[in-house]
This record gives C-alpha cells, sequence and structure tokens, in this order.
C-alpha cells in the first residue's frame, strides 16, 4: 500500500468509548499507525471508571497507574491524545468515527442514538463470554443496519453488590469473565481493521462479523438488509 493509507488517516479524528482491556488494545494499534505524523490521528479517549489492580492482566496500563483514571492514564501513555473521565454524554465534538469498546448495552443504545442523529459511523467491538468469540458490527448511518437491528437474546446479568450500593448502577453492564490478553488483543486488532475499513484505508467490514478466537478460528460475516425501527422511518416491526 505505500504510505498512500497515511494521507486517510490524516487529520481524522476517533473516539474510543471505554478503555477496558479491548478499549486499551484498540487505542495502542491507532495510535502506532500515527504515531510518525505530526498531523495524524486525532484520538479522544472516553471512560468514567478508575483503573483497579484486578485490571492489569488484561491491560495497556501497568501497576503504576492503579488508582487513577483510566483515561487520563491512557492519555498520558499516548502523546496527543485527549482523555476525558466522563461517561458517553461528555464527548466534547464530532468525531469521524466511533469506537464502541463497552460493556453496557444502555450505553450501546447511546451511542447508536447519537450515531444516527449525528451520522457519525460506529465500529462496536466485543467478545462474548470467555472471549472466545469476537463480534464486531460497524454501523454506517444510511448505508447499513443499526446496533438495534440486531436482536439481543438471553437474559440481563444477575445483578451484584453494586446494585444495592450504586445509584447510578446499570443493569445492563455484562460481568467481567476470564478470558486471557492474547484473546483481547486478536478482537480488538479485527475491530481496528473495521475502523480502518470506515477510514477508508482497508476495505470495509460486513456489518457484522462473528470470528472465533479459539483454533479453527472460525469466521463469519453476515449482511443484514431489515432496518429496525429506530434507523428506519418502517414502524411496521416495532412491538410494545
Amino acid at each position: 500500500m505505500g504510505n498512500e493509507w497515511k494521507l486517510n488517516l490524516k487529520d481524522k479524528s476517533v473516539a474510543v468509548v471505554g478503555l477496558g482491556s479491548g478499549g486499551s488494545a484498540v487505542v495502542d494499534m491507532l495510535w502506532r499507525m500515527g504515531a510518525d505524523q505530526m498531523q495524524g490521528l486525532r484520538m479522544t479517549l472516553i471512560d468514567p471508571d478508575t483503573f483497579y489492580a484486578s485490571n492489569v492482566t488484561r491491560h495497556i496500563l501497568r501497576g503504576d497507574s492503579v488508582g487513577f483514571s483510566k483515561a487520563k492514564e491512557m492519555a498520558k501513555r499516548y502523546p496527543g491524545t485527549t482523555g476525558i473521565p466522563g461517561k458517553f454524554s461528555t464527548l466534547p465534538g464530532k468525531p469521524d468515527v466511533i469506537a464502541s469498546c463497552v460493556d453496557s448495552l444502555a450505553c450501546e443504545s447511546q451511542i447508536n442514538a447519537y450515531s444516527l442523529e449525528n451520522k457519525v459511523p460506529v465500529v462496536y467491538g466485543g467478545v462474548h463470554g470467555d472471549a472466545h468469540t469476537a463480534e464486531i458490527i460497524t454501523v454506517v448511518p444510511g448505508e447499513t443496519p443499526c446496533y438495534e437491528c440486531y436482536e439481543r437474546t438471553g437474559e440481563l446479568p444477575p445483578p451484584s453488590q453494586e446494585h444495592y450500593t450504586d445509584p447510578n448502577y446499570d443493569k445492563t453492564k455484562m460481568p467481567s469473565q476470564a478470558g486471557l490478553w492474547v484473546d483481547v488483543l486478536m478482537a480488538a486488532s479485527l475491530q481496528v481493521q473495521g475502523i480502518l475499513g470506515v477510514l477508508g484505508v482497508r476495505e470495509r467490514l460486513s456489518p457484522l462479523v462473528l470470528m472465533s478466537l479459539r483454533p479453527p478460528f472460525k469466521y463469519e460475516a453476515f449482511n443484514q438488509k431489515e432496518r429496525c425501527a429506530v434507523c428506519s422511518e418502517d414502524f411496521s416491526r416495532l412491538t410494545v
């Protein structure tokens, strides 16, 4: 590809929402692609959480960041990025693409609503269970199904102790499960490929991609054509 791809990244902005294991890896990979440019890819890093010792085994940050804001510590580690220790609603401006790395269905729905209203593409990344399968959803408003088009099955996770002690408890937040850092890196790499596809650096991924992170590493791509009542004017599929 030569260096032409760098021109597609120049002055582009990405908002990375959620700086857990996957989000931190996405930031690292994106930053390295523009680290040698004075005006390369601009990143805004958003996460309200604190970095704990239990995060160290599956995160870019190390022990010296324990007890501090994930967003601020990541911004210190990656010069040129902006760290915001807040929720998605604190997003300061309109980025070229959003990388959603959150573990909350409610937050993903909020990101989806913002995406549709402001015509901002989003690449959602996550893993199933103990990081055995990566799920990447690419949403380009007006071109692809939105996040809400994909039906979520199964029950919400049982409430944790926070349900009784935290007035801002999010009942749609997925619990942390065991998984290896190598699995997280594979999933993050696939999400970054999706981001590069939206930015015109690589071929765009199918709207929904599922990839096994265990041998034999099966890969499935889906092109869902139906639209839900959230992203279309057709309300016939809306149920109450």
